[in-house]
């Protein structure tokens, strides 16, 4: 029997058939080419934005507040230097007391400058608003071999206009995070700030610390903020930032939020005539440790001052 081929009908058929199955092909890895752009470029946002977070962690949890053992220590022995001066002299039993029956005794003179105080110096300090953030910190990264710096900085968050890098004619929002190796009095200024994060729609921050244990408040400040703050960095710290990701019509809202929490507080001590109030008492230019008060001038039952004792050897 002769073999037959394909009639011309049957090769069209089969070729529109391919074609079909070919567009289908193409489409359908054109579109999973497209959702995995998409995914990519989500899984880069979500990245970022986790990065930027977790170097604020980093910074926030090396917070460092620094304190002179050596002036407290002085201060605690002036006080205590003091108190002993202020109470009166002990009574000798075997000397007569000559003073007057209920006679308060007099309490010795003090010099206020030979039990005065030292002045601790503020070197570190933390000034965080609902919006932006500075303070003193062990993150500083030594780039250079053998750099004169130390492990300490100033460091910033705040959020500020920059030049985006995939469209430079656009002005966006950016997290810019400010570093200075030199700490000084203004904790806020100096140094060089960088971009970390761009299309950012808002950062806030909320502190929770000495005074305001049980609820967070929207700024902390210790040098002039309340006065349980004075001293004090807080304990905890979060910070919520939220961005936009372009790459969908339209932009979608992401948001992040961590808690950290400072590894070296090393506050003031509370202060032990109010525990809220952070602090030795009895600085320069104020009332030192109360007196005690004067004990009466004469004890019942000495010899001599009584009536009705026998009078002393040789008469009187």
């Amino acid at each position: 029997m002769a073999a037959r081929g394909f009639t011309l009908l049957e090769i069209l058929i089969a070729t529109v058939i391919m074609a079909f199955i070919s567009v289908f092909t193409a489409r359908m890895i054109q579109q999973g080419v497209r959702a995995r752009k998409k995914i990519d470029d989500r899984i880069d946002r979500t990245t970022a934005l986790h990065d930027a977070l977790a170097l604020m962690r980093q910074d926030i949890e090396k917070a460092f507040n620094y304190h002179d053992i050596n002036i407290e220590l002085f201060n605690e022995a002036q006080q205590e230097r003091q108190q002993t001066a202020q109470q009166p002299p002990a009574m000798n039993p075997n000397q007569p007391n000559t003073a007057l029956p209920n006679q308060p005794q007099q309490q010795p003179a003090l010099n206020p400058q030979q039990y005065a105080l030292k002045q601790e110096p503020i070197y570190t300090r933390f000034i965080g608003k609902h919006d932006k953030l500075n303070f003193t910190s062990l993150n500083n990264y030594r780039s250079k071999r053998d750099i004169q710096e130390s492990d300490q900085c100033e460091v910033g968050y705040y959020v500020a206009k920059c030049t985006s890098l995939e469209d430079p004619d656009a002005n966006i929002e950016c997290l810019w995070r400010r570093v200075s190796p030199y700490i000084d009095d203004d904790v806020t200024e100096g140094g060089h700030s960088t971009p970390i994060l761009e299309d950012v729609k808002s950062l806030k921050f909320r502190y929770l610390g000495v005074g305001h244990e049980k609820e967070w408040v929207d700024s902390w400040n210790s040098v002039d903020g309340e006065q349980v703050m004075k001293g004090h960095f807080p304990m905890a710290v979060e910070a919520t930032i939220t961005i936009y990701d372009r790459h969908t019509d339209p932009p979608r809202e992401v948001a992040m939020t961590i808690v950290a929490s400072p590894h070296f507080l090393n506050d003031l001590p509370p202060n032990p005539q109010n525990p809220n109030m952070p602090g030795q008492p009895g600085v320069p230019g104020q009332p030192g440790m109360p007196g005690v008060p004067g004990m009466p001038g004469t004890m019942p039952g000495m010899p001599g001052t009584m009536p009705g004792m026998p009078p002393g050897p040789g008469g009187m």
